[in-house]
């Protein structure tokens, strides 16, 4: 049996701020305001720490998978800082195949919502811990009612 979480409470108040191998940070501070240890540094994926978490519920952190390149990765990747990313130079993640009719560029600032999308559109999965959002479990079929014969 699956579970899926809804994350309709938090689609849209948190932005994706920080990438680290299969792991989105999201924050509901605007994307100017939230910092971690040096972002203004290049190769963020050097030198830069997680976002930091001023106050609970501050960050969230998704895991997730799929074909999607990080701003180092790739024949079109390059050293960026957070600072730079997030200012919208460049994509947190992207494709680069010739698999999908677009190509899909997934910026600092995403909501969970866009993030979500664009990473089932390559066929990969968000991971959402539990405990986080409400479970919902897939309706069972109805049964068919049973005729009563008694006299």
């Amino acid at each position: 049996m699956a579970m899926r979480v809804d994350l309709s409470g938090v689609k849209q108040r948190y932005r994706l701020c920080f990438v680290r191998d299969t792991w989105a940070f999201f924050t509901r501070l605007d994307l100017n305001r939230q910092w971690g240890d040096g972002w203004e540094r290049t190769p963020y994926e050097q030198y830069a720490g997680e976002p930091y978490a001023g106050e609970p519920g501050q960050i969230l952190k998704l895991a997730f998978d799929g074909s999607l390149l990080r701003p180092e990765s790739g024949a079109h990747g390059a050293a960026y800082s957070v600072e730079t990313i997030n200012d919208g130079h460049v994509p947190w993640l992207r494709t680069e195949n010739y698999l999908v009719p677009k190509p899909l560029f997934i910026m600092g600032g995403s909501t969970i919502e866009k993030f979500v999308e664009c990473v089932e559109l390559v066929g990969g999965t968000v991971y959402a811990p539990l405990g986080w959002g409400d479970l919902v479990r897939p309706q069972a079929p109805p049964t068919p009612a049973v005729p009563d014969h008694t006299p």
